[in-house]
Parts: C-alpha cells; structure tokens; sequence
C-alpha cells in the first residue's frame, strides 16, 4: 500500500543521444520513434532495460501525439502537442550521452476552467474539488462533503503541533524517542529506525509530511493527543485513527465490523487492542475498507493548511505539481492514497503573489489510475492560471 506516494513521473534516469546533439533534438527524436540512433550512458543501460524504456515512450508518443513543439532552457523543458503538454526533463554526460531523462504526466489541453473541471469528475465514482484564490472560491464540487482522504490528513496533526509551538509549549528543536508502539507500515522510513531513536519534533514533521511517513506520524499523534488532533480535524476523537490501528483494522474484517459497530465510547479500546500486531503490508492492499478511513472535506484541508504553506518543511515535496515550473512561486502540498482513495492539496502562490488552495478527492470501489488523476489536476492548476 502506498500510503500518500504521489505518482508524477512516468519514468526517472533512463536514455541519451549521441555527442553534439542539442536536448530539444534528443526528445523530439525519443518522443517520434524515429530512425534516429541514440546512445544511452552505460550506468542507465544497467538500470533500465532497453524494452522498458521503449514501452515507455511508446506510450508517451500514443498519449500525446505529434510534438509540435519544445520550449525550455537547461535541463527542464515541456514538450508540446496539439492536444497535450509534457514537462521533461534531460542532461547530457561528458560523451553527449543522456545522463538524466524524466517525464511528468502529459496533461490534457484544456481551453477553459469548464472543460479541466469535466475532466476531474470522471476520474471516479465520488470526486469533490475545490480552488480558491485569495480566500475567494473559483470553482468547487462537493468541497463540504467529507470523503476518504488518505495521508491528507496529517495536515491536521502538523496544525495541531504548530498549535502547540506558537503557544510556547513546545518547540521545533525539542527531541522525542520512537516507541515499539508507534512503529507502522510504510509508507516513510522510520518504520526501520530502532526502539529509542531521538528524534526531533522538526524531523518527525518534515518526514510526515514530506515522505507521508507514518511511523512519524503515530509518534506526534502519541505526543499530542487524540483530542487535540481530531479537533484541529473538526471530526470525533474515537474516530480518529493512528495509521497502526488503519492498517490493523483493515487487514482483519471482524475487528473492523466490531469498530464501526461500536459506541463512540468502545471504539477506542478496539482500535487500540487491533493496533497491538502490526499486520503484513501484503494484508493491506486491498480496497478502501468503508467507514476506516480519514473522512474530511476539501474546504477543512484548504483552510487547515493555509497558515503552514509557509513552512519550510511544506515545501519540500510538490507532489503533482511538480511539473508545473514557472507558474507559482511557492508550492507547498500534502496529498494522500490508498487502493480507492486519492487526495491532492496544494498552497500555492503564484507570479503575482496571490494565494491559492486546490485540492481534489476522489473516492472509488476499485483502483484510480494515478497518472490520469495527475493529468487532470495539472490541467485544472493550468487552467485558474488561465493557460491552456
């Protein structure tokens, strides 16, 4: 289970050109499947097989169609069609061989909000989306009703411990120690940290934010309490679940009809006694589990996290946005998933400093293909830019 990776790459280092050829050559070469011989660095060759990389852009080249142009400078570059745009990115070795190659989700074409708005409500049974601008809604579907958000939620539990550092109780440098009982499933990496690592609340943050790590997410949860982060949330204390007890409870079908079946007043003894085996992560990858999950509304996560879009540690991974350089100034972001669950959310500011929030959630009984929601999201963020 991927709980709160983002897909927005189609593909990381991969292939190169031959010495002397300029970058925007080599990807239109690449991207038409032409005659065109080109050299691949050897280090890339080891990691990515020659069939692989072709699959790829064969399918970049059916998704997109024609390049009709390129536009860029240095290594960062959109790659444009009639009916698509592509960000790309590509380096050259001392040989002239591509050292890096990196392309983000073709985004659609879109010729206005309305159309990049139809293309969000077909990426599952229940969607809800919202942007604002300043405060003011530009366009929203279903912005109040709670859906199942993923790892978006731990936007809630970084409020909360902001709270508590603004008010002095608190601070960013103070060192806490990982606890058995706050180890987790991955996503993150201090699942593999040992019993009694020091950490700081500063590095707990960043890495549950900035990895979706949910190891570092239960230690603040233990630290700050069930009450203060599910009021930051605005939803019940015994319905606010550490990610341990998610994946306890999902992996065993009769605990999770006990929990949902329970008083508010038992839930808690339940969670609590199924979060005491950690189960396989292989037991975890099925569908959204109704009623197990974070349910928030999009107009709470804007407003949750628009006081933080300035932290540092906010902006460390753009999620989606990624491949939009150029249009904002600042991105900050926390997003979540899960098999039938997707949530991206976005602060940005754009090149005239206005301030933004546009999320979207979809919900649905099976699989939501990652890179089709990433296209669409990417042509709505175009589109209240006013670009198509």
């Amino acid at each position: 289970m991927r709980f709160l990776a983002v897909l927005f790459a189609f593909l990381a280092p991969a292939s190169a050109v031959s010495a002397g050829d300029d970058e925007e050559r080599t990807l239109r070469a690449l991207l038409s499947r032409g005659d065109e011989e080109v050299a691949m660095a050897p280090a890339f060759l080891d990691s990515v097989p020659p069939e692989t990389l072709s699959q790829v852009l064969d399918g970049l080249k059916d998704a997109i169609g024609p390049v009709a142009r390129i536009d860029g400078k240095g290594r960062d570059y959109v790659v444009q069609s009639d009916t698509h745009r592509m960000p790309a990115r590509i380096a050259f070795d001392a040989e002239g061989r591509v050292s890096t190659l990196w392309f983000g989700a073709p985004e659609p074409r879109v010729t206005d909000l309305a159309s990049a708005e139809a293309l969000l409500g077909e990426l599952g049974q229940d969607v809800s989306w919202l942007a604002m601008r300043d405060g003011a809604v530009i366009s929203e579907s279903r912005a109040s009703e709670p859906l199942a958000v993923g790892s978006a939620f731990k936007i809630g539990v970084l409020a909360a411990l902001a709270d508590e550092i603004e008010a002095g109780r608190r601070d960013w440098a103070e060192v806490v120690r990982l606890e058995e009982h706050h180890r987790s499933l991955p996503s993150g990496r201090m699942q593999d940290y040992p019993a009694g690592a020091p950490l700081t609340l500063h590095s707990a943050a960043l890495a549950m934010i900035a990895e979706s790590d949910n190891t570092a997410t239960d230690l603040l949860i233990d630290l700050l309490g069930h009450e203060a982060v599910a009021e930051r949330l605005g939803i019940a204390s015994e319905d606010l679940l550490t990610t341990r007890a998610f994946f306890a409870l999902k992996a065993d079908e009769a605990r999770r009809a006990d929990w949902r079946a329970a008083s508010p007043a038992d839930k808690p003894a339940i969670a609590a006694s199924a979060a005491e085996t950690l189960p396989a992560l292989e037991a975890v990858t099925g569908p959204h589990a109704q009623g197990v999950e974070w349910y928030l509304p999009l107009d709470r996560l804007c407003a949750l996290g628009a006081p933080l879009a300035a932290l540092p540690l906010m902006q460390v991974n753009p999620g989606p946005v990624v491949g939009q350089p150029g249009l904002w100034q600042s991105i900050a972001y926390k997003g979540g998933s899960e098999t039938g669950v997707l949530n991206f959310t976005a602060w940005l500011t754009d090149t005239e400093g206005r301030q933004h929030c546009a999320a979207l959630t979809v919900n649905d009984p099976g699989a939501i293909s990652e890179t089709t929601a990433v296209a669409a999201f990417g042509a709505f963020l175009r589109s209240l830019h006013g670009q198509p």
